[in-house]
């Protein structure tokens, strides 16, 4: 008989059902979360649907005290978010004889919000984080490391690409939404700055929708660029996408770096992002100029990338290969999978990036 599972989160995103129909070939998971239905007739877990009310930058969700309560869970993990405060209280109130693991915590700029994660954290049997330097943080205040784990985050890129051999290449691309903090309006100006100095058959092509899409398209109108940039829009098919990376020089979001790291690595494209980008730490995937490249906050270290890149496509084709290894090795969704299996059968079998 499979031992069960309780996983408590807040809305399930398609990227994360991979994860949790693999728990689900091993434990019966059931997931309680307060989005829309996501189980379908290919998905292995089940899933407890509730709602959730927000009040300030609080969550309040129904029904995840009464169900950690339940005797019939071996184990019960736990999004581990301050602002869901019955995910809070459930770590007080659940189940005692289920194994309590808490999964995603980081540290921020505050003080008092860290202070209470870690505190958290030492009542849990097991914690599971998104990075190594997350790990690392939570042990440096005092948690105890054999309390630890690591379940890289990442994005499931099932048909990986190596698109570094491939002989075409005269794409820049961005992919995700259009959203302000993306500032794909610097990476605008920046790619107009340097059209004298690349090849003009490399264009800058966005992939996705989003609010800002329509202020993006008037500043390529306001620089006369509209025969190097293109909007492609949110594609349906993986397929497309697939044929978009193949050719792409590298991937760039100048002001935030998450998931489309991981995306993009798996593809075997190089990322470029600022330094100080908002992230939910999947740049600490980046390795400056060994997989992919770092600039600074300004337009001139942007644009010196994006030339150095535009003008050296062997450069950027070994970039591309070590991001294709290093998403192998430590990126796939069966690495994360195995973080989650050593949390909960006290292991240590999943592929860990130890370098800084």
């Amino acid at each position: 008989m499979k031992k069960k599972i309780l996983l408590c989160y807040n809305y399930i995103l398609h990227y994360r059902k991979p994860l949790f129909n693999l728990l689900a070939e091993k434990y019966e998971l059931v997931v309680l979360h307060s989005g829309n239905k996501t189980v379908e007739e290919t998905d292995k877990y089940s899933e407890l649907i509730f709602p959730s009310k927000e009040i300030g930058p609080f969550f309040i969700q129904k029904g995840i005290l009464s169900e950690v309560k339940k005797q019939n869970y071996d184990y019960i993990i736990l999004l581990f978010d301050l602002r869901w405060i019955n995910t809070i209280i459930s770590i007080y109130s659940h189940n005692k004889n289920a194994k309590l693991i808490l999964w995603g915590a980081w540290l921020t700029n505050s003080k008092i919000a860290n202070k209470a994660r870690l505190y958290l954290s030492k009542k849990a049997d097991a914690n599971i984080f998104y990075t190594q330097k997350s790990r690392k943080d939570f042990v440096n205040m005092g948690l105890t490391d054999r309390k630890t784990y690591v379940a890289n985050n990442t994005f499931d890129v099932s048909n990986t690409i190596k698109s570094f051999e491939n002989k075409k290449k005269n794409k820049i691309l961005f992919v995700g939404s259009l959203n302000q903090r993306k500032q794909n309006d610097i990476l605008i100006k920046a790619f107009s700055n340097i059209l004298s100095k690349i090849p003009d058959y490399i264009n800058l092509i966005f992939i996705g929708d989003g609010s800002e899409k329509e202020k993006l398209k008037n500043i390529v109108v306001e620089n006369n660029i509209e025969k190097r940039v293109f909007f492609a829009g949110r594609l349906e098919h993986v397929a497309e996408l697939e044929s978009f990376y193949r050719e792409a020089i590298v991937s760039v979001s100048f002001g935030q770096s998450g998931l489309s790291v991981l995306q993009s690595l798996g593809y075997g494209v190089p990322f470029l992002t600022k330094i100080n980008s908002i992230s939910g730490g999947e740049k600490t995937n980046i390795k400056h100029e060994v997989n992919s490249i770092f600039c600074e906050d300004s337009i001139k270290s942007l644009e010196f990338y994006l030339i150095k890149l535009c003008t050296d496509i062997e450069y950027a084709r070994n970039l591309g290969k070590n991001a294709f290894q290093y998403y192998s090795e430590f990126c796939t969704m069966k690495n994360m999978y195995q973080g989650f299996l050593d949390a909960i059968e006290n292991t240590n079998l999943s592929n860990i990036d130890y370098k800084e």
